[in-house]
């Protein structure tokens, strides 16, 4: 094929750097974007499960630090369909990807084929495209069968963030599939121009008619790869590759359509698109609080239980045939209480009187606000989803101070019923601590998120 076409070489090393440049500054960093976007959607799906206590979450971290990407088992489970075991996989995973995300290479010399296997490896450790009791993995179809158990339930808002959750990471997880497909494909034909460039010279130009014959160069530009690339990998299936694409007829035809293949894709306008950065983490991060508002209706209910039950016991007969009038006239009485906080863990203990029945309130507008955001078909899902990320950041924002408010007021008020509990009616009250810490965690989570965001802009306006 060289002798038919002697500028074939410099014209595939031509469209070979070509193509690296447009990988390296479009498709990696779009890969990147993916990559961070799978871990929050992942995320968002083990959460759901886990607040449902199907999947329990590692508060001791026993592996330790990860230093190096590792899969991790997918073993046959027990019949007993042991939840423990699915839950350190799960953990396990979440890990990994928090250090792939964390350590992802940015340049086509640092992601080379191996590299690369290991990344899909570890992204195709759950199989979406067929997530269900047809995978053929044990630990998905452990997962499924979790997801399935909740997306059957009552619980609507629920079954609904895990569909949404569920449908865009599949469609996320094939995306980045083909973004690995392309890394490997360049490096692929990376590695047979380099053989082309300074092995072949040193092997005889007569093609192979026989199959003994095509053995035979194979092993002869195997150890002439040995002298030339005495440091490069080598990889015989390529090799191969290259002896079928010397065979005649055909091989100008298939000349042109490698050159061809290697292209990048021209714009659709004169100026390049930019790629949107860190958009898919800001959205999952703010419909993420969203998913808070489960907890957030919960409370409601346990903290209204426990204010009844504490007022009623408080109130005489005449007192609460009174209090019933007042509230079928629309004339009932605020009733207010006072709670203590810190600001800071090193702060002092501050006091704030809160509005019950106003709070209460409060809580349900907040609560329709976030499960709006949720329902696809909503106005205010449209909106966030045509958010750029300088906006997304800004109601991120405005998210976590509405619900660190919330928080902090519904955990006093939690603390001060347990107490008024056991000192007025000699007995207990229902608690809201597993709750408050879900929106907690949840809150922590997104506050990285809008951090990051955070430096990124100021990064970007200082250097503009």
């Amino acid at each position: 094929m060289e002798n038919g076409s002697p500028d074939f070489l410099p014209r595939l090393e031509e469209a070979i750097a070509l193509r690296a440049t447009w990988l390296e500054t479009i498709q990696i960093p779009l890969l990147k974007e993916m990559v961070g976007g799978y871990r929050s959607l992942f995320e968002s799906v083990t959460g759901t499960l886990m607040k449902k206590g199907l999947l329990r979450e590692d508060p001791y971290d026993y592996d330790g630090k990860v230093s190096a990407i590792v899969v991790p088992p997918d073993t046959v489970l027990s019949e007993s369909g042991d939840n423990a075991e699915v839950s350190r996989r799960i953990v396990t995973y979440r890990r990994q990807l928090d250090f792939l995300v964390d350590g992802l290479p940015s340049t086509l010399a640092s992601m080379d084929l191996a590299a690369l296997k290991r990344i899909s490896s570890l992204l195709t450790y759950v199989d979406w495209e067929t997530f269900g009791e047809a995978s053929h993995s044990p630990t998905t179809r452990s997962l499924a069968r979790l997801v399935t158990k909740v997306r059957l339930s009552k619980d609507g808002l629920s079954s609904r963030a895990l569909h949404e959750s569920q449908t865009q990471i599949e469609k996320l997880a094939r995306d980045i599939r083909g973004r690995i497909a392309e890394l490997e494909a360049w490096h692929r034909e990376s590695w047979k121009a380099e053989v082309r460039a300074k092995v072949l010279p040193r092997v005889s130009p007569h093609r192979p008619r026989t199959g003994e014959e095509r053995t035979a160069k194979a092993l002869a530009i195997r150890k002439a790869f040995e002298q030339a690339l005495p440091e490069g990998t080598w990889h015989p299936q390529l090799v191969q590759e290259i002896l079928g694409e010397d065979q005649s007829p055909g091989s100008s035809e298939r000349m042109e359509k490698l050159l061809t293949s290697l292209a990048p894709p021209q714009p659709a306008s004169s100026k390049p698109k930019q790629v949107p950065q860190h958009r898919i983490q800001l959205l999952d991060a703010v419909r993420s609080v969203c998913g808070a508002a489960e907890e957030i209706e919960y409370c409601e209910e346990v903290l209204v239980e426990n204010e009844h039950a504490l007022e009623k016991r408080r109130l005489s007969i005449l007192q609460r045939i009174r209090r019933w009038f007042q509230k079928s006239l629309g004339r009932l009485d605020d009733r207010f209480y006072d709670i203590e906080f810190r600001p800071s863990p090193t702060a002092e203990v501050k006091t704030e009187t809160i509005d019950f029945l106003k709070f209460v309130s409060e809580m349900k507008e907040l609560r329709a606000v976030l499960v709006e955001i949720t329902e696809a078909v909503s106005p205010g899902y449209r909106r966030i989803d045509a958010m750029d990320e300088e906006q997304l950041c800004d109601f991120l924002d405005w998210q976590l101070r509405q619900l660190r408010h919330l928080h902090r007021r519904m955990q006093g008020l939690n603390d001060l019923f347990q107490v008024k509990a056991v000192h007025e009616r000699g007995g207990t009250a229902r608690s809201i601590k597993l709750e408050l810490l879900a929106v907690e965690n949840c809150i922590i989570r997104a506050e990285t998120v809008h951090r990051e965001c955070i430096a990124r802009l100021e990064k970007k306006d200082s250097g503009s």
